[in-house]
């Protein structure tokens, strides 16, 4: 007679147990993310608008061959003082992704590298810096020392990406905008057969 004893047999009743106690568990894991994917995010508020710049900006162009690049450092303001700030959490982040320059003259130029970014206060007035470079700008023949250079910048629109948090759901959201600001600029120097050097100055206002 062996001493080994036979292993126990688990009844039916058990196993039916546990795994009735094992679905719900289960089931609540799944109806988890779903519930948390059903929240619907915040639309993005058309409310962000140009604000009142105090400061201007000042650059020097060196023109060659009838081209030059102009660079524009200054602060923009951003008004979002009439938004609803029941709808978002009162931190937000702006970056700016392009910038277009519109010459007196008509032509348009682009800036994307390194613009900026920072951190604004939804529903009030938060400034950003901005770097901006055009480059392979026409500057005409012309200009002389007592009388201003006839191509200046006077218009400059900026597109930001604003990331936002909805209340009550924390859901991140990025919303495009694009603010433009009227360049009242004047610039000295002359170009002669397509080289000079140009130095200007301006200050912007909401357009």
């Amino acid at each position: 007679m062996s001493n080994i004893e036979e292993p126990r047999q688990i009844s039916r009743r058990k196993v039916s147990r546990g795994v009735a106690w094992s679905v719900p568990v289960i089931a609540a894991a799944i109806a988890a993310p779903s519930a948390a994917a059903s929240v619907t995010p915040p639309a993005c508020p058309a409310c962000f608008e140009p604000g009142v710049i105090p400061g201007g900006f000042t650059s020097q162009s060196a023109v060659l061959g009838g081209r030059g690049a102009l660079a524009i450092t200054t602060a923009l303001n951003v008004d979002s003082s009439g938004c609803d700030v029941s709808l978002f959490q009162p931190v937000y982040t702006a970056i700016m992704t392009k910038a277009t320059l519109t010459m007196s003259n008509g032509a348009t130029y682009t800036s994307t590298a390194g613009l900026g970014s920072g951190v604004g206060t939804f529903g009030s007035i938060s400034a950003f810096n901005m770097n901006a470079l055009f480059t392979n700008i026409a500057f005409p023949n012309g200009g002389s020392l007592i009388a201003n250079y006839p191509v200046v910048p006077k218009k400059i629109c900026v597109d930001f990406t604003m990331i936002l948090i909805g209340l009550p759901s924390l859901i991140e959201i990025q919303c495009p905008a694009t603010l433009c600001w009227d360049v009242r600029s004047t610039a000295t120097g002359i170009v002669a057969f397509g080289a000079g050097t140009l130095n200007f100055s301006g200050l912007l206002s909401p357009a």
